[in-house]
């Protein structure tokens, strides 16, 4: 189901919403959500995401210019000390058009440490890796959830994902970036069971 894209104006607060904006959970981490889009439908997404979503009625975008300013707000208020910027969504925030610029941004403030980010690397490539690198970006989360290729497109419902790219990608990452790479799976009982020791041990 295809919903409607609404951009989210300053007379809407990016508190208290965990769909779009940044949340805050009383530590010195701070959940970015600058888009709520996906390109998967993973059978597992505890939020519905993605291009085969059943129940969503709409998706968010939050211009740049206005989550950069809430973030600096919230970073002083805080302490500015020992920060970390993650930014998830209940999507991908590889979709978020200006997701390089949003890293620089926010590595730009004063107190903010990290500054990482999570994805299935779907729609990642190597350009943009670089580039996600040369802005400040300190870590990727990268979910992966089975390294055999029927299964992980079953897990994301999804006909065109390729684990073998993303496995590429990540050994591209450790190689040839400044970026930290963290693999994260997700742990389906009775459906990829298997799978998560062989993704140890390719970590």
């Amino acid at each position: 189901m295809k919903c409607p894209v609404f951009e989210i104006n300053e007379e809407i607060s990016l508190i208290g919403c965990i769909a779009f904006g940044i949340i805050d959970r009383g530590t010195n981490l701070l959940q970015i959500r600058p888009i709520s889009t996906c390109p998967l439908s993973c059978i597992f997404c505890s939020t519905d995401a993605g291009p085969k979503s059943r129940i969503r009625q709409s998706e968010y975008i939050v211009p740049l210019d206005y989550i950069v300013e809430e973030f600096k707000r919230i970073v002083k208020f805080k302490g500015a000390y020992k920060i970390e910027a993650h930014i998830d969504t209940v999507g991908d925030p590889i979709t978020y058009p200006k997701i390089v610029d949003l890293v620089h941004e926010l590595s730009q403030v004063k107190g903010v440490e990290t500054i990482s980010l999570q994805t299935h690397g779907s729609i990642l490539d190597e350009k943009m890796l670089d580039r996600l690198s040369a802005a400040g970006l300190t870590r990727i989360n990268f979910s992966i959830d089975s390294l055999d290729a029927d299964l992980a497109k079953k897990l994301a419902d999804t006909e065109w994902y390729d684990i073998t790219k993303s496995m590429k990608l990540m050994r591209y990452i450790t190689s040839e970036t400044s970026i930290d790479l963290l693999v994260a799976p997700v742990w389906i009982p009775g459906l990829n069971d298997d799978d998560i020791p062989k993704i140890i041990g390719f970590a």
